[in-house]
């Protein structure tokens, strides 16, 4: 899976290897067997070394709350102001206040994301971040998606597509610290995506409104829209304690 950023490629081999080479190599293992015909191979000892795999690593799961930050949530803030503090940020500060400065794009802050982490090994090869905007901060990304990704012949699916715009607006919201739940998730669809084609993202704040925090997004191949997409996205009060407006946060 490569990188498009050189920071984000650094940050990953300093703070996931080898554990990112391990979800790499089952990326790959992935793509190998949805397009392999395997028919007439006798799978027996294939089989027989991916459950040995899945044995040996099986003492080491963590069975606590699942996230996409951190594997254990008792040291997530630790964990992430570890991180916070490796990619330049100051030790004091709190999430919404390293958001709008910067310091971290979404691949760095969300690595068991099932759709930018490099320790998740479904997450697809999708790269995020951060960039000026005249509303604060945007998000924008490249993606190469394979065979794993299909849906109509040659092309990705319409799901993943979805996916891919709900982690792409999510991470706005978070990035300019005025991170909510997703209330609904509009995606229209312009012409088909290609597989195994780069793609581009684009993904900004467009507006606030109370607890609502409205952004919008768009992907391409090349010069041809392939799909836009709008979210709205609903702060919980527990992320607002002061009760200030999202509309406020970016000004």
């Amino acid at each position: 899976m490569g990188c498009v950023r050189g920071r984000t490629t650094e940050y990953v081999h300093r703070m996931t290897q080898p554990a990112a080479d391990l979800n790499n190599a089952l990326r790959d293992l992935i793509d190998v067997v949805r397009t392999a015909d395997l028919e007439s191979v006798d799978l027996a000892a294939p089989i027989s070394a991916v459950r040995d795999l899945a044995d040996e690593l099986r003492p080491h799961r963590h069975e606590g709350m699942r996230m996409q930050a951190a594997l254990k949530y008792e040291n997530l803030m630790d964990d992430v102001s570890a991180r916070m503090v490796d990619a330049g940020g100051r030790d004091e500060d709190d999430a919404d206040t390293y958001a709008r400065q910067g310091v971290m794009d979404p691949n760095e802050f969300f690595p068991y994301s099932p759709v930018v982490g490099a320790l998740n090994p479904i997450a697809p090869p999708v790269k995020m971040w951060r960039a000026d905007g005249e509303r604060g901060q945007e998000v924008h990304g490249e993606a190469n998606l394979g065979a794993a990704y299909n849906g109509p012949p040659d092309c990705v699916h319409g799901g993943v597509i979805a996916e891919v715009f709900d982690e792409l607006l999510g991470c706005v919201c978070v990035t300019n610290g005025i991170g909510g739940f997703t209330g609904t998730l509009t995606v229209i669809y312009r012409s088909t995506t290609p597989l195994s084609q780069p793609l581009r993202l684009r993904g900004w704040h467009e507006r606030s409104e109370g607890r609502k925090v409205f952004a919008k997004g768009t992907l391409h191949h090349g010069d041809t829209l392939c799909a836009e997409a709008e979210g709205i996205f609903i702060r919980s009060e527990q992320l607002s304690p002061d009760g200030r407006g999202p509309s406020e946060a970016v000004g």
